[in-house]
C-alpha cells in the first residue's frame, strides 16, 4: 500500500511540469548523463519565496488519497510548514501541503531536518520521483513518517514502477521534535539514516534492481483515505496537523562519499 501512495502522490504533482520533450529511453540516457554534474543546494527556507521550487495548487482525485492540495498550506518564512486542514463541501475531506524541486537531481546525499506531524490517517513525505509526467519510467526513493506510528520510518523504492519497502523502527518519535533524516543514493547502494545511524542498506543484485533516473525531489503532508485505515490509520474530520521542514538538501554524489560534512548539520538543528 505504501507504494501506491507515494506513486500517486508524486505522479499527481509531477503532472504540473512541463510537456514532456523526449521519449523514455532518451530522458533516462540523459539523465544519466547528467547525474554526477547536478548541482547541489541546501535550503532553509528563511525567504518569503523559494526560487527553484513548485507548490502544488490542485484538486487531488485519487481514491488513496482525502486531500486536495493547496497553496495557502505551505509557508515560507524561518522555515517550511505544511498545514493539513479540514474542508467543507463536496470531495476530499482536506487540504495539504506540498512542494517539490523544478530540477531533477539523481546520485547523492539526500537530507532533511524535519518534524513530522502526529495523528491517526496522517503522512509526512520526502522523496525523490520520476514517471510517465516527466517522460520516463517510475523511479522513486520515499521517506515517510505515518502520523499514527511516528516512531518508525517507512523507506520505499521503485524501480519502473515496482515496489520494495520497509518498515523501521527509530528509537524516537518523530513528531516530538526535530530530527535529522537522509539517504543516500549510489549506483548499486540505498543507504537510509536518522540522526546520523544507519538504518536500512539496500544493495543492487540478481533479481534487486535500484532506482536510476534523476527525479525530482518532494516534500508533502496529506491524509489518507478511509480505504487504506488498515496501513495510516483514520483520520478524524476536524485533524489539523502540521509538518515542518527547517532545512532539505542535496549533495551530489562525489562530494558526499568525499565526507563533506552533512549540508543539514547546524547547531540546534535537531533535537
Amino acid at each position: 500500500m505504501v507504494g501506491r501512495l507515494a506513486c500517486a502522490a508524486g505522479t499527481l504533482v509531477a503532472g504540473l511540469a512541463a510537456p514532456l520533450a523526449a521519449g523514455p529511453a532518451a530522458l533516462e540516457a540523459a539523465g544519466r548523463q547528467g547525474i554526477a554534474a547536478a548541482a547541489g543546494f541546501t535550503e532553509r527556507f528563511q525567504r518569503a519565496s523559494a526560487p527553484g521550487w513548485h507548490i502544488a495548487e490542485y484538486d487531488f482525485s485519487h481514491p488513496a488519497f482525502d486531500t486536495d492540495w493547496r497553496r495557502a498550506n505551505v509557508r515560507i518564512a524561518g522555515g517550511l510548514t505544511l498545514d493539513l486542514l479540514p474542508r467543507g463541501g463536496p470531495g476530499n475531506r482536506f487540504s495539504g501541503g506540498s512542494i517539490r524541486r523544478d530540477a531533477p537531481t539523481g546520485h547523492g546525499r539526500y537530507e532533511a531536518v524535519l518534524r513530522a506531524a502526529g495523528g491517526t490517517g496522517l503522512v509526512t513525505g520526502f522523496f525523490t520521483y520520476t514517471g510517465p509526467a516527466y517522460g520516463s519510467r517510475h523511479d522513486e526513493i520515499d521517506i515517510e513518517i505515518l502520523g499514527q506510528s511516528p516512531d518508525h520510518l517507512h523507506a520505499a523504492w521503485f524501480v519502473d514502477g515496482d515496489l520494495q519497502s520497509r518498515r523501521i523502527p527509530l528509537g524516537f518519535d518523530a513528531s516530538a521534535g526535530f530530527h535529522h533524516f537522509a539517504f543516500t543514493w549510489e549506483p548499486g547502494r540505498i543507504t537510509w539514516e536518522a540522526e546520523g545511524r544507519v538504518l536500512l542498506v539496500i544493495e543492487e543484485g540478481p533479481g534487486r534492481p535500484l532506482p536510476r533516473v534523476p527525479g525530482r525531489l518532494f516534500a508533502n503532508l496529506w491524509a489518507a483515505d478511509p480505504s487504506i485505515a488498515s496501513w495510516a490509520g483514520h483520520t478524524a474530520p476536524a485533524t489539523r496537523a502540521q509538518a515542518q521542514f527547517a532545512c532539505v538538501a542535496y549533495t551530489p554524489l562525489k562530494a558526499a562519499l568525499r565526507g563533506r560534512p552533512p549540508a543539514c548539520a547546524a547547531p540546534g538543528g535537531t533535537s
